[in-house]
């Protein structure tokens, strides 16, 4: 075992009160002897690479049982939310922090394990996948470094610990991880690693599609432009990509959204950038939900997105309207920023024509700012007039679409007077 220690002051000086509360409580435990607990993983990588620090995650030689007595002790909420691997949320002022006892992995098939509880932090740092992600600062701001993470991390490197093929085969999600966290913290792929996973993509097929789409998005989600680009030519030129789904990519699409996204100082939602990524005229849409585990709303937002995308017409702020009174605000949002992308030249024009950027930004407020107002008329409305069963659905709708044509002037009675020249079903 190799330990290297690097003492950083200033990060123990920036914990905020919440963060000095748990190590307080774990360190000054008499009852069970007081016991050390350190930072790990995300937290501190992204701490000593001077990035926002989304979440806080301590790792320990205490057992959950352990973990969940002293945090009761301190009147701090306890969730058991990975007990089998030794996790327990800590919540303090409505901040989530994960404890999680020091641990081996054993009996590992590419997608589970069976957690040993240890009380070595070298260990514990083994079963890690890269060396960036098995760093451990304690309360005095010491980072404990056991596989030269922070090495790799000044020369931005992401590389497996040790064996690149057995971190694989321990868990297969650690090649897409890979990608993600090379776009992210790297300048090339680990060469090694790159082998590695194109060896093993076969395994991608074992994982879970909950897994597999919270991976991919995550990657799109943290990514710069220009990065997000080349982790995607990756994944396709090692037919990575072809083991999830069929759909290959479309770099040129995203390339205009990225380019429109650029102009505008504004950031695309991941699931528009994937549909830009995937759609073409033959995509498999059925595919990509089943290979992905999409949730109802969000195949909703695809079946809207690729069906408007297959019949696109100009997009002024008439069409707009009416989509906004239909459909969910950023759905058509998404939508229009598709249109818009696809039917620009490049960033070179959007520099050079700034009055087609202003029209662009003008509609993105007005979607934006967009609320509908109360349609005029209801069903009881209609059946006072006469008109039952289907004719009901017909005459609501067939009204609503003139009260939006009228830029919702027409009132209520100019609206049920219309109903005797339009025709409906009985």
């Amino acid at each position: 075992m190799i330990e290297k220690t690097f003492l950083h002051p200033e990060l123990a000086a920036n914990f905020s009160p919440e963060v000095q509360k748990i190590f307080e409580i774990f360190l000054c435990d008499k009852e069970l002897g007081g016991d050390e607990i350190r930072l790990v993983g995300g937290c501190v990588r992204d701490m000593l690479a001077g990035l926002k620090i989304k979440d806080f995650d301590f790792a320990t030689k205490f057992l959950p049982e352990q973990i969940i007595k002293i945090l009761a002790k301190n009147k701090i909420h306890a969730v058991p939310t990975g007990i089998k691997f030794g996790t327990i949320t800590a919540v303090i002022n409505h901040q989530h922090f994960e404890i999680t006892t020091l641990r081996k992995d054993s009996e590992q098939d590419g997608r589970h394990c069976e957690p040993e509880f240890i009380d070595n932090y070298f260990f514990d740092a083994a079963r890690r996948d890269f060396t960036i992600n098995a760093l451990y600062l304690d309360n005095k701001g010491l980072v404990y470094d056991y596989f030269n993470g922070i090495s790799d991390l000044q020369n931005k490197k992401v590389k497996f610990i040790g064996d690149a093929r057995q971190r694989i085969e321990e868990d297969y999600l650690r090649i897409l991880r890979f990608f993600r966290f090379s776009c992210r913290y790297a300048t090339e792929l680990d060469r090694e690693g790159l082998q590695a996973c194109i060896s093993y993509k076969s395994g991608i097929k074992k994982l879970s599609a909950d897994r597999v789409r919270n991976e991919i998005f995550k990657t799109i989600d943290g990514a710069e432009n220009k990065k997000l680009l080349w982790i995607f030519e990756e994944l396709e030129n090692s037919r990575i990509r072809a083991e999830i789904f069929s759909a290959e990519l479309q770099f040129n699409n995203l390339h205009k959204l990225l380019n429109l996204e650029e102009a505008l100082k504004i950031k695309a939602s991941e699931h528009l950038k994937f549909a830009v990524l995937v759609f073409n005229l033959n995509l498999d849409l059925q595919e990509i939900f089943l290979r992905l585990n999409f949730s109802n709303h969000e195949k909703k937002y695809f079946q809207f997105l690729f069906s408007k995308i297959k019949h696109s017409s100009t997009l002024d702020y008439v069409a707009l309207r009416e989509l906004l009174v239909f459909e969910e605000k950023n759905f058509v949002r998404d939508f229009y920023l598709l249109e818009a992308s696809q039917k620009l030249e490049g960033i070179e024009f959007l520099q050079q024509s700034q009055p087609r950027v202003a029209e662009i930004k003008k509609l993105l407020t007005i979607i934006d700012d967009f609320i509908v107002p109360n349609f005029p008329i209801s069903g009881e409305d209609l059946i006072a007039r006469g008109i039952t069963g289907k004719a009901i659905g017909a005459a609501l709708l067939a009204t609503k679409k003139l009260w939006i044509e009228s830029d919702f002037k027409l009132r209520q009675a100019e609206l049920l007077n219309a109903l005797s020249a339009i025709k409906t079903p009985t």
